[in-house]
């Protein structure tokens, strides 16, 4: 498959490239939410044109190779989105977004799954990487149900204003394309062994 896909298809959902008109969709259920911009490194948008402006740089970045996003639809509906952001050659950075009312429902982790799968079609590309704040478990539990690994806890790393105006601790994920090849799935009830590791919290006992 050439890369980037403007589009990707999994049985329930359709990644494809943002346009200009997206942007009222966009604004409503995404950039304007105050829900779904809590983790994030910027406050929720005010006015449309803040999100007229951020699809105009997403453009700019796939047209540069530097940064590609994809709007996540499900039955004809803009309902999230996926970023990958070029760090260096062998490496991206990954960012997500979701309506608050598609929670629960693995559709990320689904979109992640099929994202990740085209992007190691890339010869160059080594490893995938992505930071989730601490206290945002439900990212956490995502990314491992998509075969992100945690490799360990970042502190005072990250900026997130509508939470602190102090750098917040971050946990690290990432997938390599070795993982790729044979990934490791992670799955629990609650929450999964790694992310109550990194919180200190109490593991399960393992039952014989």
């Amino acid at each position: 498959m050439n890369w980037p896909p403007a589009e990707l298809r999994t049985p329930r959902l359709l990644l494809r490239k943002p346009l200009p008109s997206d942007a009222e969709a966009v604004f409503a259920r995404l950039s304007g939410e105050t829900q779904v911009t809590r983790y994030l490194g910027w406050a929720p948008h005010a006015e449309l044109r803040q999100t007229r402006q951020l699809i105009s740089l997403d453009l700019l970045r796939w047209d540069r190779g530097a940064g590609w996003t994809w709007l996540i639809e499900e039955d004809g509906s803009v309902i999230g989105l996926l970023q990958l952001t070029r760090i260096e050659p062998h490496l991206l950075r990954l960012g997500c977004m979701l309506t608050p009312t598609h929670w629960g429902r693995g559709l990320m982790s689904d979109a992640l799954r099929a994202l990740l799968a085209t992007a190691f079609t890339q010869p160059s590309l080594q490893r995938i990487e992505a930071l989730c704040d601490v206290d945002n478990l439900a990212s956490a539990r995502m990314l491992e149900k998509a075969s992100l690994r945690q490799e360990g806890r970042l502190a005072c790393h990250t900026l997130h204003p509508n939470i602190s105006s102090r750098p917040r601790d971050m946990l690290l994920y990432a997938i390599t394309r070795s993982d790729n090849g044979d990934p490791p799935l992670f799955t629990s009830e609650d929450e999964s062994f790694q992310t109550r590791r990194a919180l200190g919290r109490p593991q399960p006992r393992a039952h014989s």
